[in-house]
């Protein structure tokens, strides 16, 4: 079966040494019509993958982090179906946020993504569906297949990728958690989820979870399923800075369910509303803002899993 590699380059180039080795060895593992292609913009991995496909390709690999992966998954969809139901996908986690990958228990060591593809290790997965207002101020749709979050998320990836570049992926992050816990103002927000009544609340983070994992090892929804057809829907309520600061370990060690301002909760339909500028981010992207309507796309495509 054809198989694209959709190969991020600049986490390829943090990690060269890695990627030339297995690059090497993909031939070995059953891969011989292997399509390596490379990006050199950002957003390019959907063109990318999309191409790979209309070539024949039923296996397309997404070399990078979440948002390689993120960009892969949309070029495999068109209008909210998959281009092909025999697609699958694949992930090789070297970008520098890999946390689909956590919740799916691979690394660059155990994905079978680089192996010759074995019917054992694919799972059909849900995607989310959102509806949003993007950086430019028009309505876009788009896929996401981890974590969207609403609030001071997108504020951490704008301080994230702000901060020095010598202190690298990970600090850079935790600098824009702590940044976010200290300095974020609670937005007020109305939540509908299936429909239902809406619900006004302060929220620092409304967090729309089909996977676990996010902002590089947080366990954001700790029971989220990605096979059950629902989302984790998380809402981190008006913590003052204190509070918020002290609370940052229990949300990275997924214990913050329990707290008195956090609400946890599962639909397939949520519709999120403000009056107030409130960010959007989605597989670790800020991709921009309310008003926002997240839909859940049960079973919707195969990925190979460990």
């Amino acid at each position: 079966m054809k198989t694209a590699f959709i190969v991020n380059s600049v986490a390829v180039g943090r990690c060269d040494a890695i990627w030339r080795r297995l690059e090497e060895g993909l031939r070995n593992n059953g891969h011989l019509h292997a399509d390596v292609r490379t990006t050199d913009s950002f957003g390019q991995a959907t063109c990318l993958a999309r191409d790979a496909v209309k070539s024949g390709c039923r296996v397309v690999v997404a070399v990078g982090g979440d948002g390689t992966v993120n960009e892969v998954v949309n070029g495999m969809f068109g209008n909210g179906v998959l281009l092909d139901r025999d697609l699958v996908l694949g992930v090789v986690p070297l970008g520098s946020g890999c946390d689909l990958a956590r919740t799916l228990g691979i690394t660059v060591e155990t994905t079978p993504a680089l192996k010759a593809l074995d019917a054992n290790s694919i799972k059909r997965l849900d995607v989310g569906k959102v509806e949003f207002v993007n950086l430019r101020g028009e309505k876009e749709t788009r896929l996401f297949i981890n974590i969207a979050d609403l609030g001071a998320g997108g504020l951490v990836v704008q301080k994230a990728s702000r901060a020095p570049r010598i202190l690298g992926p990970r600090p850079n992050y935790a600098w824009g958690i702590l940044t976010a816990a200290a300095f974020y103002r609670a937005r007020k927000v109305s939540i509908s989820i299936d429909d239902g009544p809406p619900t006004s609340m302060a929220i620092r983070n409304t967090i729309v979870a089909n996977g676990r994992y996010f902002g590089r090892g947080f366990l954001a929804a700790p029971e989220a399923r990605m096979d059950d057809g629902l989302f984790d829907i998380v809402s981190v309520g008006n913590f003052g800075t204190l509070e918020g600061l002290w609370h940052v370990p229990k949300l990275r060690n997924g214990k913050h369910l329990g707290l008195d301002k956090v609400s946890h909760s599962r639909g397939r339909r949520v519709e999120v509303t403000s009056d107030e500028e409130v960010l959007l981010e989605m597989d670790g992207d800020l991709v921009g803002s309310l008003p926002a309507t997240f839909e859940i796309i049960p079973n919707a495509i195969s990925v190979m899993v460990a």
